[in-house]
């Protein structure tokens, strides 16, 4: 019998008074700069300075990356057409349906070094000021609170891939991986879906299915080359050029043959990690392809050499390149730290000659010298300074890894609409609680984020990058005072710190975790949703504005009932009309977006292209209606969504719509795996959505949320393809692709 306790993140109002611990910026002065919202909406004063302009750590031949002794790209490997094998499913993969299960969590960042003494503690708290939760008012329904309607709002979805179609891959050895990690882009009437460990899902703009699900590995051709897939897939569509499609994902030089990713690049393996870009040559995601690897290790200078690792990718284009950013850790930070001794080296961002790349041009000339054609700029971010100190030792604890910067995501534009003021622009924002990150106690959150900015891209065309010192600029600029944001990354021990609720439900795995080799118990109850931190996961780029939106804990308050704690967001608009014209960025709105008596996660955010026009927040609702069961028990979890302006502050008639209803609760192992201990139920790590130029005003979006109903009884078993073939008898997660006119 199924246990019937389910572990709840819910709170009464009075834990609001409990004091939270914030960690001012210190800096000097800062012009006041006004917050735009519609009338009847919060608003406040928000602070504006600037972080700094700095020439790149390196610009110059992309195969070297830096002055001395470097490798940063290598290739390209061509890799022939996918098409004839996407038109059917693999037998290899059929063949693995009904076999045993395995599972893996992607890794978490080693926080060995950052447990604190009792006066570490105390310092941390003597340097903070006391801070409540953000909250939003439901009964009566005030700005950021929202109802939630469950029809579908005018939205189109199908399914997307689920975990049966990860474990069953010829190319995977590992069975079943979460989080997901889910990406989507679109162009020349394609719509593609990736998701971990590495594969992706063609469509077409009415969203039918042009494929089976095909492996990153053989787009890439990483078996011949001795080499596996390692996940955190992302793609992006370039309409210049003709039209290319952008596939990246972790890579490690360790065989499938020889356990893949996990035995190598996780494992901490010298030299093993690398980031694959694969570049179609054409306009069609079936390629063929231009594929690259970028070393994560090209450069013996940098703190952690030789096992670093390029976590957490994210890319975009501009009319001149090709943008990518990953943040980067050092897998042995006891024996190999990063910078200050810790175990994060901040953000790391690169700007490649995108006609390059989408050329195909060797890296290396066959005389083995760099092609000049092949250039890249680069700023490592652990060397660029934060307002609570620096990489390498932060302001209150004197510590490294700690206050660097992280997640500096780069905008990707809509279409064609490239920002080319500048000498050719590239934009990038990040959040700033650098304590949430390191999982460092007490927090408070924060309330800063920082809008930032490639210039002088247009050098990178000129051979061998001559005046890229002289024209490529990277600049950042500071906001304070904006709405703040709270939700810790994670514990110091590692597991969740934070996680929303979802509705109860048939878990047929948690009913045998025991057996299942996950706990020492014999049966668990249902875990939550964790929301994996206030960093960003995507920004976009329209109407002269940067969209983006972060995860927070807020506060529900009711009238005549007591308060409720749950995950919602946070989001800002930052216009980007004044920096073309002046270098300064402008603060447009912001606003809080919560489910009334439920949770969100992975929010994202996308805009048509018109000035004033509309946009989308979208995420997974799910929750188990508070203390009152309210909306009939909650939700399992659900792709979900809701339309604003720039000027909205908040969510356009207070409505979230459920775009796709998921159909029974998370029933993957991490819900279990250590209980009865911490946990640590991983679910996204992200979600995707962007306007498509040519599809009559539509918005494409994907997100994570169970596509079927658990099975019980005989019907399941710890095998791939169980319940019919709906799941994996380790993981049930799906995901679902969907269109909406804003």
């Amino acid at each position: 019998m199924r246990k019937k306790a389910t572990r709840r993140a819910m709170a009464l109002l009075s834990l609001l008074s409990l004091p939270v611990m914030l960690l001012v910026a210190a800096g000097g002065s800062a012009a006041a700069v006004p917050t735009a919202a519609a009338a009847g909406v919060r608003t406040q004063t928000v602070t504006s300075k600037s972080l700094g302009t700095f020439k790149p750590t390196f610009a110059g031949p992309a195969a070297t990356g830096c002055a001395v002794n470097c490798n940063l790209l290598s290739g390209p490997v061509n890799s022939p057409s996918t098409a004839a094998a996407a038109l059917s499913k693999h037998p290899a993969a059929a063949g693995r349906t009904g076999k045993a299960d395995a599972y893996h969590m992607m890794p978490l960042p080693d926080l060995r070094q950052l447990h604190l003494s009792a006066a570490q503690r105390r310092e941390l708290a003597a340097h903070g000021s006391s801070q409540p939760l953000p909250s939003v008012s439901c009964a009566p329904l005030g700005p950021g609170c929202n109802n939630i309607n469950t029809t579908a709002g005018g939205a189109t979805g199908v399914k997307g891939l689920k975990a049966v179609d990860s474990a069953s891959l010829p190319t995977n050895p590992l069975g079943d991986l979460e989080p997901p990690d889910q990406g989507l882009c679109a162009g020349n009437g394609f719509v593609v879906e990736t998701n971990n460990i590495g594969e992706i899902l063609v469509f077409n703009t009415a969203l039918k299915r042009l494929s089976a699900p095909i492996s990153l590995d053989t787009l890439m051709g990483l078996t011949a080359l001795g080499r596996s897939s390692g996940g955190d897939p992302s793609c992006v569509y370039d309409p210049a050029n003709g039209g290319h499609f952008f596939f990246t994902e972790i890579v490690s030089n360790t065989p499938e043959s020889a356990g893949g990713t996990f035995a190598g690049c996780f494992a901490a393996a010298a030299n093993d990690c690398s980031e694959g870009i694969a570049v179609t040559d054409g306009n069609s995601p079936f390629g063929p392809y231009h594929v690259y690897f970028s070393n994560a290790d090209y450069n013996p200078a940098e703190p952690g050499y030789p096992s670093l690792l390029n976590d957490f990718a994210k890319i975009s284009v501009t009319r001149d390149a090709f943008l990518m950013f990953y943040d980067e850790f050092p897998l042995l930070p006891g024996s190999l730290p990063g910078f200050g001794g810790g175990f994060f080296n901040g953000a790391q961002e690169f700007a490649f000659n995108k006609s390059a790349l989408e050329n195909g041009l060797p890296t290396v000339l066959k005389n083995g010298k760099p092609n000049p054609a092949v250039t890249v700029v680069s700023e490592n971010m652990g060397l660029i300074p934060t307002p609570d100190g620096t990489c390498a030792r932060d302001n209150v604890l004197h510590d490294g890894g700690i206050t660097c910067w992280v997640a500096v995501i780069p905008a990707q534009p809509v279409g064609s609409r490239f920002d080319n003021a500048h000498g050719g622009t590239g934009f990038m924002v990040g959040s700033l609680d650098f304590y949430g990150f390191a999982a460092i106690s007490p927090t408070s959150g924060d309330n800063r984020i920082a809008a930032w900015a490639w210039t002088g891209l247009s050098a990178l065309n000129g051979k061998g990058c001559a005046t890229c010192s002289s024209a490529v600029r990277f600049t950042g600029q500071l906001f304070s005072g904006v709405d703040r944001y709270y939700d810790p990354e994670l514990t110091s021990n590692g597991f969740q710190a934070s996680v929303g609720t979802q509705r109860g439900g048939p878990i047929p795995l948690g009913d045998e975790c025991g057996a299942a080799g996950l706990s020492s118990a014999t049966s668990c109850p249902e875990g939550g949703i964790q929301t994996n931190g206030d960093n960003l996961t995507q920004v976009s780029q329209a109407q002269g504005q940067l969209w983006a939106a972060a995860p927070t804990q807020i506060a529900q308050t009711y009238q005549r009932a007591n308060g409720e704690i749950h995950q919602g967001a946070v989001y800002w608009v930052v216009g980007t009309k004044s920096f073309d014209k002046t270098g300064k960025f402008s603060f447009t709105s912001q606003g809080y977006v919560a489910a009334k008596h439920e949770d969100l996660s992975m929010p994202a955010m996308a805009a048509t292209p018109t000035t004033g026009g509309r946009a989308i927040m979208l995420f997974t609702l799910s929750g188990n209606g508070g203390p009152t069961g309210a909306d009939h028990g909650g939700f399992f979890p659900s792709t979900a969504f809701g339309r604003l302006t720039s000027s909205s502050g908040g969510l356009l008639k207070s409505t979230i719509n459920v775009a796709d209803m998921g159909q029974s609760p998370q029933d993957g192992f991490s819900e279990y795996q250590g209980f009865p201990g911490p946990t640590r139920p991983r679910w996204g790590d992200y979600s995707w959505g962007f306007f498509l130029p040519g599809t009559g005003g539509k918005i494409y979006f994907a997100n994570e949320y169970i596509q079927y109903p658990n099975c019980t009884g005989s019907g399941f078993t710890l095998t791939i393809g169980t319940c019919g073939g709906t799941r994996d008898g380790f993981a049930n997660w799906g995901t679902s692709v969907n269109f909406v006119k804003p």
